[in-house]
Order: structure tokens, then C-alpha cells, then sequence
């Protein structure tokens, strides 16, 4: 079992020094795989160059690198505090723990709430649709703040159009747009997920593809 220090400061960063970036390759390594484990208060990071829906960012500072875990400490019931943060290495895991306990649960993904680079949107469980600033982008959404759904049952994937006018009200603010799908999803006999859910959506000119099966 090898064990590597890092340090957690106040905000909820965990910082890899020069060294540790240097063998886990950070600087071709761009983002990170999270895994939480409830039942054990553990938290798995996973350096990868893949980018995925759920990815999370290492951030470059001064020859160190910077990840936002505060997050996936509040997930599994740690405190962030300022200090070291040791990580032990199990096969391709640099997991994070607080507690003795050796009480262990399965892992699960924990998705970046800011996608890095793949235009996403969320729905939560009330049918609030939320779009983020890469598709607020793309879309113009504040100047093009109504939305007309079409939904394909084969392909169980939405066309959403977005323009001047339409079926829908798109509420723009700061970098998120919200919409309201509850009675679209109601209207076509589609279930709201039962948690708030993630999906990548692909974006050509004022339309956006959703794919909810």
C-alpha cells in the first residue's frame, strides 16, 4: 500500500505538489474520475485524459495542481479543513479518508456540477430543466428565451428549438438557464427521474438533442 500527501486547503482544493503531479502525469492527466463511498467516508480519485460528462478539472497552479473536492467531502459527512490529506493508492484509486472505521460501501460516481468542456443539462425531481453556461452559450438563451420541445418515442430523444418565440420560457441568469419540463414530461407519459440527473446534449445552430432513455 503506498501512501502520498497531499494538502486540503480551507475552500475544499486538494493540492498535488510538483512531485506528485509529476508521477500521476497531471499535466497530460487533465481531469478526474470522483468516486464516493458513503458507508466508508471515502472519497476515489482517478487521474485520466478522458473527458466524460461527469468530469472534474485539475487545475494548474504554479507547477501544482488543484482539485474541487468540497463536494464529494460534504457527499460522505467530512468537514473540509486546511492540512495534509493523505491519498493511498489502491490499483488506479488515490482515495481520501478522515476516519478510522474500516467499514466500506460501494463506489459511486459523483458528477462535476460544472461540465469542463460538454455542453450538459440537468433535471431535477420537480422537472426544472437546467442548462449550463456552455449551452446558455451556444444558444444565446438571452436572446433567444423560449423553447419548443419535439420529442421522437423511438429514439426516446427530445429536439428542443430555441428562438424568439415558443412553447416554453427560458429564465436565463447569471451562468445557468432554467425551464420548466414537468408538464411536457407529464404530457407525453415520461417519468421525471427520481433524482436530480445529468445528461450531455449536443447543440447544432438553435437546437439542442436531449436523449432521456
Amino acid at each position: 500500500m503506498e501512501i502520498f500527501n497531499a494538502r486540503m486547503d480551507v475552500r475544499g482544493f486538494i493540492r498535488f505538489s510538483k512531485e506528485l503531479a509529476n508521477k500521476f502525469k497531471l499535466e497530460t492527466n487533465l481531469f478526474a474520475d470522483v468516486l464516493i463511498d458513503k458507508v466508508g467516508s471515502r472519497i476515489a480519485i482517478i487521474p485520466t485524459s478522458k473527458l466524460k460528462p461527469t468530469s472534474f478539472r485539475f487545475i494548474h497552479s504554479n507547477g501544482t495542481y488543484l482539485l474541487y473536492l468540497c463536494g464529494a467531502m460534504k457527499a460522505v459527512g467530512l468537514k473540509v479543513a486546511s492540512g495534509d490529506a493523505p491519498l493511498v493508492k489502491e490499483e488506479n484509486k488515490l482515495i481520501f479518508k478522515k476516519s478510522a472505521s474500516k467499514k466500506t460501501g460501494d463506489w459511486t460516481v459523483l458528477a462535476c456540477r460544472n461540465s469542463v468542456g460538454i455542453p450538459m443539462v440537468s433535471i431535477d425531481t420537480r422537472g426544472t430543466m437546467i442548462l449550463d453556461r456552455h449551452c446558455i452559450t451556444a444558444l444565446n438563451t438571452a436572446k433567444n428565451p423560449f423553447m419548443t420541445p419535439e420529442y421522437d418515442e423511438k429514439k426516446k430523444t427530445f429536439k428542443l428549438v430555441f428562438g424568439k418565440k415558443g412553447l416554453l420560457n427560458v429564465r436565463t441568469i447569471g451562468s445557468h438557464a432554467n425551464i420548466s419540463v414537468m408538464g411536457t414530461f407529464h404530457s407525453l407519459g415520461i417519468s421525471l427521474p427520481q433524482e436530480h440527473t445529468r445528461y450531455a446534449v449536443q447543440i447544432s445552430g438553435l437546437e439542442m438533442t436531449l436523449k432521456v432513455g
